[in-house]
């Protein structure tokens, strides 16, 4: 008997793991593939997209903010996996008069890592993210050990207007484990809007870019260097790959080696 509860404190309960699986979550897509349940992932969306020579093959049910109902209907999934930010909640609705609707919201490391667990019973394989829950907290217990002196931080994720992460978010979270204190966890909003003089005023040492959900570049840099003040602390104005910061599940413990290698370069 498998028995797991959702962040929305619903209780699951199977006799065995699900044969057939939709995941409208491209991080827990490719969660559920890394432990094995490749062949059982009948639907994921768009944006499921890793890893690509096993997503390629998988049928796809629209975006994560535009699901077709119809689509996963038509897939007769015996549970589908959601999150509460990521999709919609009408979508999510709908689909609960259906099936079992498996709704995930974590906003912490540890939260990724009771995510992960989960996955884990769904997919068969508790032994697999055991590991992987395992090998985070390894490496949270090192960065710990370290004392090393945390660096200010400003991480965007979007722009006109330029908007941060803040706090109750999974990208918070993971950078206050790695080393960094974000300038913005302690906002109102989970998601502030704010300018680039705001940014800089609020002393920052780094400021970082990832290439999702809005997808900065080299030009944006140069813009953010331009709004420089000349008296500002700020030492790096860093281009990074989005999924390190938003990805969680089999990807946390990759994202917990990147970014700690990534203060330990600043």
């Amino acid at each position: 008997m498998i028995r797991i509860t959702d962040d929305l404190q619903t209780l699951f309960e199977f006799d065995e793991p699900p044969s057939r699986i939709v995941s409208l979550v491209p991080s827990l897509t490719e969660t559920l593939i890394a432990l094995g349940a490749a062949d059982r992932v009948v639907g994921c969306t768009d944006w499921c997209v890793h890893p690509a020579e096993v997503t390629a093959g998988i049928a796809k049910v629209g975006g994560t903010k535009n699901v077709s109902v119809r689509k996963v209907l038509e897939l007769g999934p015996d549970i589908v996996i959601a999150n509460k930010e990521e999709n919609r909640e009408r979508h999510v609705e709908n689909l609960r008069d259906e099936f079992p609707v498996f709704v995930t919201y974590p906003c912490t490391v540890n939260g990724a890592m009771k995510t992960l667990g989960d996955m884990g019973a769904i997919a068969g394989n508790t032994a697999g993210a055991q590991e992987l829950s395992d090998r985070c907290r390894s490496l949270l217990a090192e960065m710990a050990a370290r004392h090393t002196p945390p660096l200010s931080v400003a991480c965007m994720i979007w722009r006109d207007p330029w908007m941060a992460a803040g706090p109750a978010t999974y990208m918070s979270d993971l950078l206050d484990r790695c080393g960094f204190n974000n300038t913005f966890a302690h906002d109102e909003d989970r998601y502030p809007e704010t300018t680039l003089e705001e940014v800089f005023a609020r002393d920052v040492d780094v400021i970082l870019l990832p290439d999702e959900p809005y997808e900065f570049g080299s030009k944006d840099v140069v813009e953010v260097m331009k709004a420089r003040p000349a008296n500002s602390n700020a030492r790096e104005v860093i281009l990074l790959d989005g999924s390190y910061l938003t990805w969680y599940g089999a990807r946390t413990a990759s994202a917990l080696e990147f970014l700690r290698d990534l203060r330990e370069g600043i």
